[in-house]
């Protein structure tokens, strides 16, 4: 008798001890996330304020000027925060659909390749053009991998639905606005990267939270 309460005994505290590794884990990915998305969020608007963003988009800013290194290391960080992000939250969510990790790297790849061509239209018209579908490209390819994803996770999460389709609409909206009023600006991209981003950032922390949270009421 004495033994089976011993062994019971070591056995809830391995399991604890796994809940709390596992715990420890959440944390450190939550933290890594939203530290990765805050930083892909500041740079962005510290690049596309280098010049007057109601006139220059991002690519100007790093052809016309002398910012063209900055803008492929600022198109590296942020292909690779969004990505890792995103991916810890499909990983969290256990969201396994191929396709969507697909066109999250082709997104990643996309946005690099468009840093690295040059974009000067009076005097490489053919990189220039090619520079304008690969934009296009990384856009589509960024939408293509998280669209779906917010609608698996709204039917997955009831009660996140209202939240995401409102949250996307507003990103829509006002990037739409911003397109028909100004033109392609650098504000239309600002307004694309920020509000994917606190979007992503929201997630993150709901999410985490909650998971972590679940793990300390089996503890």
């Amino acid at each position: 008798m004495d033994d089976q309460i011993k062994t019971s005994s070591i056995s809830r505290e391995n399991e604890n001890q796994l809940l709390s590794e596992e715990r420890a884990l959440l944390r450190r990915k939550r933290f890594w996330a939203i530290t990765m998305l805050v930083i892909a969020i500041f740079f962005t608007m510290i690049y596309a304020t280098l010049k007057n963003p109601f006139i220059n988009t991002f690519s100007k800013i790093g052809n016309y000027y002398s910012y063209r290194g900055l803008y492929i290391f600022w198109a590296v960080v942020i292909s690779f925060c969004f990505h890792v992000s995103t991916l810890l939250l499909f990983d969290l969510t256990d969201y396994t659909r191929k396709w969507g990790h697909l066109a999250l790297a082709l997104a990643s790849f996309f946005l690099i390749i468009t840093a690295i061509i040059p974009s000067v239209k009076e005097e490489l018209f053919f990189l220039h053009v090619v520079h304008k579908w690969t934009t296009f490209f990384f856009v589509m390819s960024l939408l293509t991998a998280i669209h779906p994803y917010f609608v698996w996770l709204a039917r997955r999460i009831p009660r996140l639905k209202k939240l995401l389709r409102n949250w996307q609409l507003v990103i829509l909206l006002t990037c739409m606005g911003s397109l028909l009023i100004q033109g392609q600006t650098g504000i239309f991209e600002l307004l694309f990267f920020l509000g994917t981003g606190t979007l992503l950032i929201y997630l993150c922390w709901v999410l985490f939270t909650e998971k972590i949270e679940k793990l300390e009421n089996n503890d």
